[in-house]
């Protein structure tokens, strides 16, 4: 495939996400147990346009735990695949690794999927949504066991 400039220039896709640069605090919920009431924090994120709009990273640090959170969340609308793909590390859910999730454009929300190594023979799905609210945005995490049910993991509500 032949890539011109005109090929890397932003489209609306890259416009959508570009909807949450900026700086931004707001009330995060983080489940531990799904069966127990979260455990609650401020989180304070930075949204970041990359290389001409093309990508967005949001930078956050906030408690987890009693201890100190930061972490990394990068969005990208992949063109070529019609797609969009983030790539997530952090201090307490990701250990060492990238959590890469990928998903189709939505008209309602950004909602990508990946899935992440639980013991030695068994991987759980996480799905992680964007969504617009009022005046902000809201970022929601789920754990997805192995059967397919869906656990809440984290919810940022910002604006």
């Amino acid at each position: 495939m032949s890539q011109t400039p005109a090929t890397f220039a932003p489209g609306p896709e890259h416009a959508r996400i570009a909807t949450i640069v900026g700086t931004w605090v707001g009330a995060a919920s983080t489940w531990l147990d799904p069966s127990a009431p979260p455990e609650t924090s401020t989180w304070n994120i930075v949204g970041t346009s990359l290389l001409g709009g093309r990508f967005v990273r949001l930078s956050y640090d906030g408690v987890v735990s009693g201890q100190p959170h930061a972490g990394e969340l990068m969005l990208a609308y992949e063109r070529d695949e019609a797609r969009y793909t983030t790539t997530w590390i952090d201090t307490f859910h990701t250990g060492t690794q990238v959590l890469v999730s990928t998903g189709a454009p939505d008209e309602e929300a950004l909602d990508v999927r990946g899935s992440y190594p639980a013991g030695p023979d068994q991987r759980w799905g996480w799905r992680t949504q964007i969504r617009g609210v009022d005046n902000g945005f809201v970022i929601a995490m789920f754990n997805i066991g192995p059967d397919g049910e869906e656990f809440p993991a984290i919810e940022v509500r910002l604006g």
